[in-house]
């Protein structure tokens, strides 16, 4: 069996640090110490969502001699799956996954 918290690693998809996870587990009242069960994805999906949406604000960083980057359009791209997945239109519309028509009028 595998924690919430590796189980939410393999979720975001993306190198994130220990710290950061804990953090968003806890603010989504997740204990990432407790094992994960069948069904238990969906309340992992919904949390890294605003993991995923902070990282999109930095691609690249740096802390004493090691260097990590991201690549954005993979996060974004995680992002929108997620968040078509649960139906989250909000967050869709925020990063620009919904396409907007416009109509125009040609005066003569």
């Amino acid at each position: 069996m595998q924690t919430k918290k590796v189980a939410f690693l393999g979720v975001v998809q993306v190198g994130v640090d220990n710290n950061t996870v804990d953090t968003f587990l806890t603010e989504a009242g997740i204990d990432g110490d407790d094992q994960f069960e069948q069904g238990g994805l969906k309340e992992l999906e919904i949390a890294a969502i605003p993991l995923l949406q902070s990282l999109m604000a930095i691609s690249s960083e740096s802390e004493g001699g090691l260097s990590e980057s991201r690549s954005l359009q993979g996060i974004k791209d995680r992002l929108l799956f997620l968040a078509k997945k649960h139906g989250l239109k909000d967050v869709i519309a925020s990063i620009g996954g919904i396409p907007k028509i416009s109509a125009y009028k040609w005066d003569n």
